[in-house]
């Protein structure tokens, strides 16, 4: 690229330079030839001041004066014969006009000749005739012709440094386009490209820049959608094959009902997979003002029969008026199944879903009577990392996640031998309060 960039610099100047020196040439050429005129015609006007004006009468001879760049002069009678000087003996035709009072300026091979006229009580009474080879105004055309073309060489010379620079100047950012979209299809999504103050350039580099955080957004999404699906998805698996498990040890004499049971994990598990793929695809989270006990006693219809088998119970406290939160009803119920599946497999006893509004803000609290996390989970910690607790694995930093993306918090209150975890979300009537830290 800075080899064609240069190269392009180089053929402009060429070409500029080639445009304006050879105009610029021939006019050199021109004035110099009319200033070597001038300067012949000027001795020849000073030579016809110094002839007397009865030399044609006169026996006296006549003395031209002497001449610089070698001038050479001749003394013509009207008759136009050479009566002194040097030249030829008859004057040539073309400059017997000057018999007219005429100055006449003419070119012949290798001389420039001019004829001016001698006159004398307002009558011409002879000429003046002046000639210099040409080869003195040859020189200094030719030399002046070699200083057009050193500055020619000089200007494509600072062009060739200037092209050089810009070269450089163009081809960096350029290349540093060409990495960024390497290190891009190589993985490395975080591109950040700086400002170049070339606007095609810079446009470009947002452009890549956005792609890369498209990318990013798309493959986090993806791979969450993969673990997310992987953990969701365990539950209604599980609960298809105890059913298929229960039916075969203890046949039933209907054998259309565990089909029924099967049938309604299978819905389950349709409406988990859609609702995971909508939530993964999503970027931004639409909220709405929920009623979040419809949420609540569904999540006690689903996880009562659960419970009730491994002989634990589930209860539900609703406040006498339970304002609407601003949640995402998928994400909610996810949620719920997450922290629900986490009381049943690490906690014990009775678990209990209450929810309690104050403020600008509605609680729901999952409860139960076993120490559902490790003794390093401290009191009203707020799980962010998904390490802080390694032994729930993926459950709690999905939930986590989750109620983050609805503005809200999901607080960990491990006081006690019972164990806690509230879901804070922002009270729908409040819509003037940020969201929470």
């Amino acid at each position: 690229m800075r080899r064609r960039i240069l190269t392009a610099i180089l053929s402009v100047t060429a070409v500029a330079i080639v445009l304006f020196a050879i105009p610029l040439g021939l006019v050199l050429q021109q004035l110099v030839g009319e200033d070597a005129a001038l300067r012949v015609e000027r001795q020849a006007v000073l030579a016809a001041r110094e002839v007397p004006a009865d030399f044609v009468l006169g026996d006296d001879p006549v003395e031209l004066p002497d001449t610089t760049d070698q001038v050479r002069l001749g003394l013509y009678g009207p008759d136009g014969a050479l009566v002194t000087g040097s030249g030829p003996a008859l004057i040539e035709p073309a400059l017997r006009q000057a018999l007219s009072n005429q100055v006449i300026d003419v070119e012949l091979p290798g001389l420039r000749v001019v004829a001016v006229p001698v006159a004398a009580d307002e009558q011409v009474i002879g000429i003046i005739r002046a000639e210099q080879a040409t080869t003195a105004s040859d020189q200094r055309a030719f030399r002046l012709t070699g200083l057009l073309v050193a500055i020619a060489i000089a200007v494509m010379a600072v062009g060739a440094v200037i092209g050089a620079l810009l070269a450089a100047r163009l081809a960096r950012p350029v290349l540093a386009l060409r990495d960024a979209a390497v290190d891009l299809g190589l993985g490395n999504y975080a591109v950040s490209l700086p400002r170049t103050r070339i606007p095609e350039v810079d446009e470009a580099g947002t452009a890549l820049t956005s792609a890369g955080q498209t990318l990013e957004d798309l493959i986090l999404r993806e791979r969450s959608f993969s673990a997310d699906s992987s953990h969701q998805l365990r539950t209604p698996v599980a609960g298809i094959r105890a059913a298929v498990e229960t039916e075969i040890q203890f046949p039933r004499s209907n054998t259309t009902t565990v089909l029924h049971e099967v049938l309604a994990d299978l819905d389950r598990l349709e409406a988990t997979i859609t609702e995971l793929l909508s939530i993964a695809r999503t970027p931004d989270v639409a909220d709405s003002a929920i009623d979040l006990a419809s949420v609540v006693l569904e999540a006690h219809d689903t996880w009562s029969p659960r419970l009730h088998s491994e002989g634990r119970t589930i209860a539900v406290t609703l406040p006498e008026h339970l304002p609407p939160a601003w949640a995402n009803q998928s994400m909610l119920r996810h949620v719920l199944d997450v922290l629900l599946d986490n009381a049943r497999r690490h906690g014990s006893g009775e678990v209990r879903l209450v929810v309690t509004a104050a403020g600008p803000h509605v609680t729901l609290a999952v409860h139960d009577e076993g120490s559902t996390f490790s003794a390093g989970t401290s009191e009203g910690s707020r799980p962010d990392n998904p390490s802080a607790d390694p032994s729930h694995g993926h459950g709690l930093p999905l939930a986590t996640r989750y109620v983050k993306a609805m503005r809200g918090r999901l607080v960990v209150n491990t006081a006690g031998p019972t164990t806690r975890i509230d879901i804070i979300l922002r009270r729908a009537a409040a819509t003037s309060y940020p969201p929470l830290a």
